[in-house]
């Protein structure tokens, strides 16, 4: 009976490891780009160190950090609170399922 609960209680640790996981990369897939007549802003989250995550706004091509939390949520919250004040000034946004980060070379 001991080597059963041991074994049962190791696939239960897999198990929420492997659940824990999924719910942050699906956490983690938000990204939004908000265009106002020729302006593109986006606003993306990414993991970070120590299984956090970083919310990241991108203005005129340069990515600024503006927030790192523990949790896919939480990223996604300032996420929601900086496309707000976006829309407020009339920024049109949307979300994306894929996003593409390019930078432009001047000559």
């Amino acid at each position: 009976m001991p080597k059963i609960n041991l074994i049962l209680s190791l696939i239960l640790v897999l198990f929420c490891g492997i659940s824990a996981q999924a719910e942050l990369t699906e956490e983690l897939e938000l990204s939004v780009i908000c265009r106002l007549k020729k302006e593109v802003r986006t606003l993306r989250v990414e993991k970070a160190d120590g299984g956090k995550c970083k919310a990241i706004y991108t203005k005129t091509g340069k990515d600024q950090n503006i927030g790192t939390a523990s949790s896919g949520a939480s990223c996604n919250e300032i996420l929601r609170k900086v496309r707000v004040n976006l829309e407020a000034a009339d920024w049109k946004c949307r979300e994306v399922k894929e996003s593409r980060v390019s930078n432009l070379i001047e000559m």
